[in-house]
Order: structure tokens, then sequence, then C-alpha cells
């Protein structure tokens, strides 16, 4: 299939260098392109012109409208360029079934300005160590917002803004049929110190995030914990992980936990370094940049931000129910990674589309070693203001070998976004342990 690949030289992307001004002039402060596009599909980007209410009242718009038309079985090869492989299996899988809503594209990423003022600031002085797999310094925004390389890329994405404190409470799912799944229901906390306001332009050590999954359910599970020191250099120090055990009151280190380490809430439909999509070392894997294209991703699914993926209501046979889904057409970054020689994961091949607007991935392609399309996995991003900016809703992960996925969603109940850091310690072994035998 035809890619229908943008051409960055003509697009002017990477014409005239890393030049800060860009970011003002033909770039939005993060990076992606101001202008819309050719034939209108995708407007030109204006939330910097919005007040706060202008904002909140246009989303509540957006969460009114009806798709524009569906993509189904019968009108598929009028649109499939306008679709990743993944998308175009989905439909091949389950052609009675799955379907795509397309509505009108709205361009609603924004953040908040001192990152933009730190993002202008890292076109001059962000670096990555030699070879490109750990950082070296930037500021508290995007690192590198006129990309020179994939693994550039693939670093925005690991350092996007998130907010700077969160808490979610999570479900996550495991469907093999509509009458056959299991869930887990998580509280999650992360704090994201690279992106401490307060800090200069080095990283202050080299965590980057940290990370707590709480487990709230199943009963048999009920009082588990997981805690992850997210690293900037995961070669030179590798993330660090504890596991709290509720029948031994205490935290246990854990195994280095990365690449494609089982993850044993998703059966196997999920590794370790597809948490948050993508996460972790760059190392196993030779990176290719495509180029940039438009395509329809899943975009502004303002209803689904506080709905329950444990809704049987909601889930088909090897995907959500249309109705439930919003794709609109934005561009893209397409990144390849090939497994190096001698290198072992579980993924010889990925194929990564990474949102322009916020440089969160949107979807992944993934293929087994005989070349075949194997997983396929979507993001369905949704705008949060209290963060403020865009942020996942819900994330599926499709096996379309097995016609089974794996679904992990924000119940909105208990979610909170926070503009400070938590106490100093917060996120320490002995201060999870505390908090956890309480």
């Amino acid at each position: 299939m035809m890619l229908a690949l943008v051409s960055m030289l003509c697009s002017g992307v990477w014409a005239a260098g890393p030049d800060a001004a860009r970011l003002g002039r033909d770039l939005t402060p993060v990076g992606a392109e101001r202008a819309g596009n050719r034939d209108g599909s995708i407007p030109p980007w204006r939330t910097d012109r919005m007040s706060d209410a202008e904002h909140l009242q246009w989303l509540d718009t957006i969460a009114q409208e009806e798709p524009l038309f569906r993509i189904d079985q019968h009108n598929l090869t009028r649109y499939q360029d306008d679709l990743s492989p993944g998308m175009l299996a989905l439909f091949r899988r389950y052609p009675e079934t799955f379907s795509i809503p397309v509505y009108r594209t709205h361009r609603t990423a924004r953040q908040p300005e001192w990152t933009y003022e730190n993002t202008a600031k890292n076109v001059a002085d962000a670096r990555l160590m030699p070879g490109g797999n750990e950082m070296e310094q930037a500021w508290a925004g995007i690192p590198f917002p006129i990309p020179g390389s994939p693994k550039e890329i693939m670093w925005n994405h690991q350092l996007r803004w998130k907010g700077v404190f969160l808490k979610l409470h999570l479900f996550e799912s495991t469907v093999y049929d509509r009458e056959r799944f299991t869930t887990l229901e998580t509280m999650i906390e992360t704090y994201v110190p690279y992106y401490d306001r307060k800090r200069g332009l080095a990283l202050n050590g080299w965590r980057s995030a940290f990370y707590f999954s709480h487990i709230l359910g199943p009963a048999k599970l009920a009082g588990g914990g997981l805690l992850i020191h997210e690293s900037l250099k995961p070669i030179q120090q590798p993330r660090q992980s504890w596991v709290y055990l509720p029948g031994e009151r205490r935290m246990r280190r854990s195994p280095v936990l990365g690449y494609d380490s089982p993850i044993f809430n998703s059966e196997g439909l999920r590794v370790a370094d597809e948490i948050d999509v993508f996460n972790g070392a760059l190392d196993r894997y030779e990176w290719t940049l495509l180029g940039k294209r438009e395509m329809l991703i899943p975009y502004n699914n303002q209803k689904m931000r506080y709905n329950r993926c444990d809704d049987p209501s909601a889930m088909d046979n090897g995907h959500l129910k249309p109705y439930t889904m919003r794709f609109e057409k934005h561009r893209v970054w397409v990144v390849d990674a090939h497994l190096k020689e001698g290198e072992k994961h579980l993924y010889p091949r990925r194929t990564f589309y990474i949102d322009e607007d916020t440089w969160s991935i949107a979807a992944v392609d993934i293929y087994d070693r005989s070349g075949e399309l194997w997983r396929t996995t979507l993001r369905f991003a949704a705008y949060y203001e209290a963060m403020p900016g865009v942020f996942s809703s819900l994330d599926a992960y499709h096996d379309l070998k097995a016609g089974a996925y794996f679904l992990q969603c924000s119940a909105g109940m208990d979610t909170a976004f926070y503009q400070e850091p938590p106490a100093d310690g917060y996120f320490s072994p002995a201060s999870i342990r505390q908090r956890l035998r309480r």
C-alpha cells in the first residue's frame, strides 16, 4: 500500500534547519506545522489565539458532533490510503463488525506557556549522548521540536508534556470475547521531575519519571503495588523497579523491567516497553524515519475520557465497538524500528505513527519474524483541561492472530492533575511501603 508520505523538504519541516524562530512562524510552539493541508481536511493550528474559556467551549462543541462518514468494508478501498496497515488488518480480520467513524478534524492540543518557552530554548540546547540512546541535557519542554533523527522523535514521545504530577484511576481489561474477559482495577500515581519548571538545563540526576501502580481489584490481587523509577540514561542507569507483596508487607526489588519483559496484567498481549505505547531504551533497534504522512488516527475522544473499559456493551469480538471511537485526519511522523542483528526482542519490527501536535504515539504496527503483521495498537487521546493538555483516555492493544485485545483506560473518578510536585521522598520504596501497610 502506498504510504502517501509527505516530503519533509517540500513541507519545509527540516529545510531551514534547527531555527528556534520557526516555532513562532511556520511551526507551532512544539514543532508541528501551523498550516493546514491543501484540501482543508486538516485545519491550521490556532489554539494559541483562544482563551481558556473559548477552548473549553470548543471542546464541548466537539463532544456533541456526529461523524462526517463511516468507513466499512463496502467503501474501504476509497479511504485505504488514509489508514495504517494495522487498521486495514482490523477490517480484514473483522469485516462484519469493524468500522471507523470519521469526524471533522480539530487541532485542540495546547500546553502551558512555560513549556513552550523551554521548548524554544531546547532547539539550541537539548542534547543526546553519542549514539542517541540517552539524554545529556534539556530544558523542561519538548527536547527536539525540530528533530534531526528518528531517535530524537522517539525521545520527544517519551518526554512529551504529560503534566507534572497526576493520579489516574484505571481499568485494564484483557478481552478474548465478550463473554470471557478479565479486568484489573488500579490507581496510578506519576510524577515527572523532567518537567520541574524551576530546574535549569541540567537534568538533575537520571530519573525522568516516578510511577506507582496500586492494585485495587480483583480481590485476589488487591493490595499489591509496583514502583518504577524511569531513566533518562537507560544504558548507564537502567530503570529501577520494586514490587509490594501484601502477604509479605514489604517492598522487594524486582529484576530490570524493560524491553520485552512480560506484563502479568495483560495475559501476554503487552510487554514492558509497550507501557505508554512505547517507553525505555532504544538501543536494540535500528531506527529509520520514513517521513510524515496524513492519516486517520483516534483523536479528541472527549466522550471516552471517563468511561470504564470493563463494560461488555462497549466491546466486540476483537475490537471496541465503533460507536465508542472517534477518528480524525492528522499529520503523523512515521518511524520504523528493525531489531538489530544479534539483539533479542519479541518484536522484530515495529512502525510508529507519532502525532505532530502532541508528540504522542497514536498508533503502532508490529510484525512477526516472517514479516507478517501480528499486532496493532491504537491510542484514543482526549484533551484534559486540568492537565492542561492531550492525554490518553484509552489504549487498545490488538493481537490480530489470537483475536484478542488488551484495554487500559481512565475510569474518571479519583483522576486528578497537580501543577506542583509531591513532597520529597513521596516515591521512595520506604514511603510506598508505609502507605500500603496502612
